[in-house]
């Protein structure tokens, strides 16, 4: 059995699905198990790209008694390789407790000694899917495709949800973000859903909890029967089914963007400090928002700006954003390589 620890956030998993689908197809005699943590395990649930799916709950692994019980408990499963996809000390020793004969990672944070095949992390500047494929020395030309996985129940049920709200293939926004540098200005998101209206679309606000209070402000100020949330009101499955239901989706630099590329709708994402080199989501038609500000792309959680506060997001426009959506929704193109584009922003590129 192969065993793949997989990365630890949502945008980061369904970047690694192209990984998982090509090992699946160089592997196809060979069981796979893949290691989630509890929050981005939905990801690959039903998924056929796996054969079991091993999930670590909320603090299972905390500390080094943690650690070990979840190494062992990895011991049952024989695994002859364990691809690591994290790059945690916490990750290669459950790895080396868990009695795989092989250890495939990269370097990094002293565990190089728990691995038996080691990558050097000093690597050229790529996106992350090809950071992932190169652990099996894959192109990113020659990766697998891989989309999530619903089953009948869920769509039915997610079609169910849409049509009690009145909604019907409605534009999906996620206006949240785990990090401040990286979620949109309210007034933009204002802008963006006024444009929707205006050109005759639904709108549905889809998130966490966090995102709640920020959506329902927006409800408020668009006044509009046809703009609705569900923030905080689904679970990451579900939300996915709703995803699926929508005709396209504009999106903060989130887990929920990357979802909505991988299942084919037309989307742009908005980059803040985030690089759209290394983590925009790959997908048939996908776009990016990256005003290429000075000072970014900073990768930092928090905007260190001070002169200038999140300059980067605060001088994008509505008019911008809903021109690159609408040239999506017009024709579907994949691009083979990432361009710039002639406003500064990067046209994303199709990496499979």
């Amino acid at each position: 059995m192969i065993g793949v620890y997989m990365p630890n956030w949502i945008g980061d998993t369904v970047m690694a699905l192209p990984f998982i689908a090509t090992l699946r197809q160089r592997n196809s005699e060979s069981r796979i198990l893949a290691v989630a943590r509890d929050w981005v395990s939905p990801i690959l649930q039903s998924s056929p790209l796996v054969d079991e799916l091993f999930i670590i709950g909320a603090g299972k692994d905390r500390g080094m008694s943690g650690a070990t019980t979840i190494g062992r408990q990895l011991q049952q499963f024989n695994l002859e390789q364990f691809y690591l996809l994290s790059d945690s000390l916490r990750c290669a020793y459950l790895a080396w407790q868990s009695g795989a004969s092989k250890r495939i990672g990269y370097s990094g944070q002293g565990r190089s000694l728990l691995l038996t095949e080691v990558l050097s992390s000093v690597f050229k500047k790529c996106h992350r899917t090809e950071r992932y494929l190169d652990l099996i020395g894959i192109d990113s030309n020659a990766a697998e495709e891989a989309v999530i996985h619903l089953n009948k129940d869920e769509k039915e049920s997610a079609s169910a949800c849409l049509d009690s709200l009145g909604l019907n293939r409605p534009l999906a926004v996620f206006p949240g973000s785990a990090a401040q540098s990286r979620r949109p200005p309210t007034a933009l998101w204002k802008g963006v859903l006024e444009a929707a209206v205006s050109s005759g679309n639904s709108v549905l606000m889809l998130g966490g909890k966090k995102d709640a209070s920020v959506a329902a402000e927006l409800e408020v100020a668009i006044k509009e029967e046809r703009v609705t949330s569900l923030c905080g009101k689904t679970t990451l499955r579900e939300t996915i089914g709703l995803i699926a239901q929508c005709s396209g989706a504009i999106a903060s630099d989130s887990g929920l963007g990357h979802i909505a590329a991988n299942l084919g709708l037309p989307t742009v994402s908005l980059f803040g400090a985030g690089d759209p080199k290394i983590t925009a989501p790959i997908g048939k038609r996908t776009d990016v928002v990256f005003t290429n500000a000075h000072c970014s792309p900073c990768q930092k959680n928090i905007c260190h700006n001070t002169e200038e506060p999140l300059l980067c997001l605060n001088t994008m426009t509505t008019g911008v954003i809903w021109e690159r959506y609408g040239l999506l929704k017009e024709k579907a193109v994949s691009y083979t390589h990432l361009r710039a584009h002639e406003t500064d922003s990067y046209l994303v590129c199709r990496l499979l």
